[in-house]
């Protein structure tokens, strides 16, 4: 590791910043590698500056949806829970994320007596209230939402309808800290990064703040989860505990002299799918608490690959363990932190990854860091020659001083991917610099000028050692390794543009910093990631039979129409032979909402209606049991993706089957709100 060198001065500073606390219902995506490597680059700066960095990151464990998918695998919480956090640690570690405490929100010692404290400090200072409360709620997202926030009735986020909820809750005053919020945001007391988002929040506070559930029912949290003080019916709701996570982190509640180190955060680094919890929940929670409120809420965007949206069905979720295992995890930050814009969407794709290692990090940082080392190894004895600079060098090493004040002022503005592009600028420059001055011809004809150039190109590698640590720790290190840099002082930001590695230095054994990587190891990455299913293709949804008439055309065909959740459409389908008119009428049932629209004996159709079929011919509506108009059906594990249009040959290959009275997809249980789709007569058979 590299070791940072400080002043006294600077031990006194320090910096604070976080990751978002990730669900762990679920495998960790590339999404969560963004994170955690924009993260990691943010704090390996403010440790080169010299600062004392606290990072905090861990895992959101007292949520419905972990209770859920326990549930989907028969085991318990806990076991889920324990499992996936150490999966979720295990990335952060080899992602390279310096974390100083992985904070888990089920840690009764640790966590649980600080998200308290904070709910006793807002209930006192008259915050908590207690109410009967009816409202729409997303399990996908553990949050309520008003009528006017669903498009088409389904949660924005997720494309799932949400459930509605009824029960007596505690609830938070947000209304109360409205123009306190909208103030601090707007005058950059609580920056918002970028400032699209910045804007985002403030129109969410003008429209109006509502007060919002901060509990639920033991009953409804299954007991899962931290226990409101006082109150042995209502456990917190998750927001409210996993938030908290920021100053639990760092001792709140259980060490009151770290909390006091490092409280208030810096940055909360987040995705904008949670951007309303951070910048409007949380910092109203801290008003409330009388705690200070975090400096900067970074706010980065989803990562699609290839251009498309990150998917089970389509079988484009890269995992990152993968990655690393395949590529190292150098190349896997480099990708992500050039790549994908630092506040924006971006693009993952393994053929970028491969285009960039081998053009950029080999043939750029690599090159000049093999070219130097072993020049100086095959012409100097290994020992960095001594230097006589000439008007030529002097411009340089100021043009680079100038290009590496750039970088300062891009990294201090947490530009993080505009930086990383200075930085190979940087190195392009001093790349040239060796060519323009040949010392592989001057070692003959000038011996002094070869050493200058030579002198003046270590002391360029060495700067750029330091101005990588933030991106690529591993290759920095490999550096500092190299050029015997360890037992220098120059490990510290402020070193960048001295020749502070002097004649006479002695360098150790050249190695090969970045391998080119053959296009052929692409082959394989996606698909071991496909499964079998590819379920997710369709748009299942609830429907209602509104009327029925006989096909005219055809004596087996009936002429539906539908209501849906987004209007009424006609479906024909071949079941006259199996019920009448009335049977059908008024009855629910599940529609392929984006199977391709088609003519049946002249006469449109626009969906199919599903049956279950055992092997002696009987029919039997598929019936969606509770369900409502609107509602999707689901398969676990996999995340809903439907295509525009499916064909009928496409719907064909997709495995739809009863076995036991349990309906399934390529041997995946099927789902209406958590319930289990199941069949009332037919046992086994398959679904058409």
């Amino acid at each position: 590791m590299i070791r940072i060198t400080t002043t006294k001065r600077s031990k006194s500073k320090k910096f604070y910043l976080t990751t978002a606390i990730p669900y762990v219902n679920a495998a960790p995506h590339l999404g969560h590698a963004l994170e955690f490597v924009q993260t990691d680059a943010i704090a390996r700066y403010q440790k080169l500056l010299g600062k004392d960095v606290a990072l905090v990151t861990g895992s959101d464990e007292n949520s419905l949806k972990n209770v859920h998918a326990a549930e989907k695998e028969g085991i318990t919480p806990v076991q889920l829970c324990t499992r996936n956090a150490e999966v979720f640690k295990k990335m952060a570690l080899e992602i390279g994320l310096s974390f100083t405490n992985f904070q888990r929100t089920s840690d009764k010692e640790r966590h649980w007596p600080g998200v308290q404290m904070l709910w006793t400090l807002c209930n006192k200072a008259g915050d908590i209230y207690k109410k009967k409360y009816r409202g729409l709620y997303c399990v996908g997202c553990e949050s309520f939402y008003e009528e006017s926030e669903l498009p088409n009735g389904v949660c924005p986020e997720h494309k799932t309808k949400p459930e509605i909820v009824e029960e007596e809750n505690y609830f938070f005053r947000l209304s109360k800290y409205q123009d306190r919020l909208e103030a601090l945001i707007e005058s950059d007391e609580l920056k918002i990064l970028p400032e699209t988002r910045k804007n985002e929040v403030l129109s969410f506070i003008r429209s109006g703040l509502q007060d919002f559930s901060i509990s639920r029912s033991v009953k409804r949290a299954k007991g899962w989860g931290v226990p409101v003080p006082n109150d042995s019916e209502q456990m917190m709701y998750v927001w409210f505990d996993a938030l908290g996570t920021y100053i639990t982190g760092i001792g709140y509640g259980v060490d009151e002299k770290q909390f006091q180190k490092y409280w208030p955060a810096d940055i909360h680094v987040i995705g904008k799918g949670i951007l309303r919890f951070h910048a409007v929940y949380w910092p109203a929670i801290l008003l409330s608490a009388g705690l200070k409120l975090p400096k900067t809420i970074f706010v980065h965007g989803y990562i699609t690959v290839e251009g498309n949206k990150m998917s089970k069905s389509i079988g484009n979720i890269v995992d990152p363990f993968v990655l690393i295992e395949k590529y190292g995890v150098d190349s896997l930050r480099y990708c992500l932190l050039s790549e994908i814009p630092t506040f924006d969407d971006g693009d993952f794709s393994e053929r970028v990854l491969i285009e960039k290692n081998n053009s950029e990090l080999v043939a750029n940082i690599g090159n000049l860091v093999n070219r130097t080392i072993l020049f100086i190894t095959k012409n100097f004895n290994s020992e960095v020659p001594a230097g006589k600079l000439n008007d030529a060098d002097k411009v340089f090493i100021e043009e680079q001083k100038k290009q590496s004040k750039k970088i300062t002022d891009l990294l201090n503005e947490n530009k993080l991917k505009e930086a990383l592009d200075a930085v190979m600028e940087f190195s392009r420059n001093a790349n040239k610099y060796f060519q323009d001055n040949a010392p592989w011809k001057s070692i003959k004809e000038n011996p002094e000028r070869a050493s200058t150039v030579l002198y003046v190109l270590t002391n360029q590698v060495k700067d750029i050692a330091i101005m990588i640590w933030p991106f690529m720790p591993n290759a920095s290190e490999k550096i500092f390794k190299q050029f015997n840099l360890n037992n220098l002082k120059v490990k510290k930001w402020s070193d960048i543009g001295e020749l502070s590695v002097k004649a006479g230095h002695k360098i150790g054994a050249p190695e090969i910093l970045f391998k080119k990587i053959e296009k052929e190891k692409t082959e394989g990455v996606a698909v071991q990631q496909q499964p079998e299913t590819k379920f997710a293709d369709l748009d299942l949804e609830i429907g209602e039979i509104i009327e029925v008439k006989r096909h005219p055309n055809a004596e087996k065909l009936y002429i539906e129409k539908v209501r849906m959740i987004d209007g009424e459409r006609q479906i024909v389908s071949g079941l006259v032979p199996y019920f009448k008119e009335e049977d059908l009428l008024g009855k629910k049932v599940i529609i392929v909402k984006n199977l391709m629209p088609a003519k049946l004996r002249g006469v449109d159709s626009n969906g199919m209606l599903l049956v279950a079929e055992d092997a002696a011919g009987n029919i039997e509506l598929l019936s969606p049991g509770e369900g409502e108009v609107g509602d999707k059906i689901t398969a676990e594990g996999a995340e809903p993706n439907p295509k525009k249009f499916i064909t009928i040959k496409e719907f064909a290959k997709i495995k739809l089957e009863i076995r036991d009275g349990k309906v399934l997809a390529d041997g995946r249980h099927l789902f209406i709100n958590g319930k289990m789709l199941k069949t009332e007569k037919v046992r086994e058979g398959k679904v058409c």
